[in-house]
């Protein structure tokens, strides 16, 4: 007995030895692992019309499972990092129409769209090593520029947007912070490869994945320079093959009264040009567009308020030739023009008549009750339609959020889209498109964080 006793602890010490000796091999080539893990599950209910053609009100019970790795000192080289994502996006409850159904004829054409389709997908890949106060980053990644207004990971989705990029982030002149990135890859929500030209350049919200070559790869070129809390000037260039050339500029800031009241500011120009290659497209679509933005507001305690306008030019014909208005189609659709998403398809194609919104935000912040937010839009086009006029209509969306426990929050969200007329949003020809209708949503979300 004592013989089997010390044969068992001699080979306890020999087999935690070989463990240890094991961890310092892994170590020694990834360094440290920071694992992450979100678990998002989230009902959602949408009223028939929020799509042309249902006939029932769609229901959706999705769960997010996220499970990430940060890696640290690869190689025992300080600052090699690396970071690995797994996103898996899967239905409980599916009464809802999904991108890439067989629709007319499928039982779920009764239903309305809500874009969150089962996918399971390696979301992010990607290695950096940062010198000094600069990082050179190479893989697939989330990319988020400002306030998501026209690059996003589209993070609301199930299934977030990440890019393949090969870049370099500078802070190394005095307050100025610059990217320079190359992409070669797009990845969205949608299940299916599906490349949708249209007469006007790629449909981007019917595409799941697009890849570029090295000579027909999109740029990105963003720049902002800190002259005061106050004043930040912000300069930029995204260069997106098959759709447009955008550049352009904001001002933004924020203005301390005192400890307990301050404004801020936003005024932003951009104008858009044919893309500066083309890939999927036979020939480079016709763009001429400019968007414009100004918003101030105020903050008090856990008390602020924004009131804001924008605008996104319209369609224009030159010659017989069609070109296309302001198009967004890298942002996150549901972050703008409303979370309703009656407006989608114009903010990432342009709006044949333009687009004109006024929008006023009021929230309030409590540690012990949660957030309030309440946002009210008024859209209405540029441009009239024949017969038609110039209104699309306005919205209402508000949204409550609590911290439960430290790693758990809990979101209730509603969207009220009241429509007013049936302008078309985005058609070769501006013509009248099926009417839209009021439409209202609904979620109830919990989130786990560790």
């Amino acid at each position: 007995m004592k013989k089997s006793l010390a044969a068992a602890g001699l080979f306890a010490v020999v087999g935690f030895g070989a463990v240890d000796q094991v961890k310092a091999e892994i170590a020694t080539f990834i360094g440290e692992v920071k694992p992450e893990l979100e678990i998002r599950p989230r009902f959602d209910w949408t009223s028939k019309n929020a799509t042309p053609g249902a006939t029932e009100d769609a229901t959706a019970l999705t769960t997010r499972i996220r499970l990430g790795a940060h890696i640290d000192k690869i190689f025992q080289v300080n600052g090699l990092k690396g970071y690995i994502e797994l996103n898996d996006a899967s239905d409980f409850i599916d009464n809802k129409r999904t991108y890439g159904n067989s629709c007319p004829g499928s039982v779920e054409c009764k239903y309305p769209f809500i874009a969150d389709p089962s996918v399971t997908r390696l979301t992010e890949a990607k290695i950096s090593y940062t010198w000094g106060k600069t990082t050179f980053l190479f893989g697939r990644t989330r990319v988020n520029l400002d306030d998501q207004r026209f690059i996003s990971d589209a993070n609301w989705r199930q299934t977030p947007q990440t890019f393949g990029v090969v870049g370099i982030h500078t802070k190394e002149i005095p307050n100025l912070d610059l990217l320079i990135a190359m992409v070669y890859e797009r990845k969205w929500w949608a299940q299916d490869g599906l490349i949708a030209p249209n007469a006007t350049g790629v449909n981007f919200t019917g595409t799941s994945s697009l890849n570029w070559s090295l000579d027909k790869a999109p740029w990105v070129i963003h720049g902002t320079y800190t002259v005061a809390p106050m004043l930040k000037l912000t300069g930029y260039a995204y260069l997106i093959t098959d759709a447009s050339s955008t550049y352009g500029i904001n001002a933004r800031g924020n203005i301390k009264v005192s400890d307990a009241f301050s404004f801020n500011y936003l005024a932003e120009y951009a104008t858009q040009t044919d893309p500066h290659q083309n890939k999927y497209l036979t020939t480079k679509p016709k763009v001429d567009g400019d968007f414009w933005r100004i918003y101030v507001g105020a903050s008090s305690g856990g008390l602020s308020g924004r009131v804001g306008y924008y605008e996104f030019s319209e369609y224009k014909t030159s010659g017989g030739v069609i070109k296309r208005g302001f198009s967004t189609p890298l942002t996150t659709y549901h972050g703008f023009e409303g979370w309703a998403d009656v407006l989608a398809a114009g903010t990432a194609n342009g709006f044949y008549y333009g687009l004109q919104a006024w929008h006023v935000t009021l929230s309030y912040n409590h540690k012990d009750y949660g957030n309030f937010d309440f946002i009210y839009y008024d859209f209405s086009a540029k441009k009239s339609q024949p017969g038609v006029g110039d209104k699309y209509g306005n919205e209402i969306d508000l949204q409550y959020t609590k911290s439960l426990t430290k790693r758990l929050s809990f979101l209730a969200k509603a969207a009220f889209y009241n429509a007013d007329k049936s302008i078309s949003l985005n058609t070769a020809t501006g013509g009248l498109a099926s009417p839209v209708k009021d439409v209202t949503k609904y979620w109830l979300q919990l989130t786990y964080r560790y």
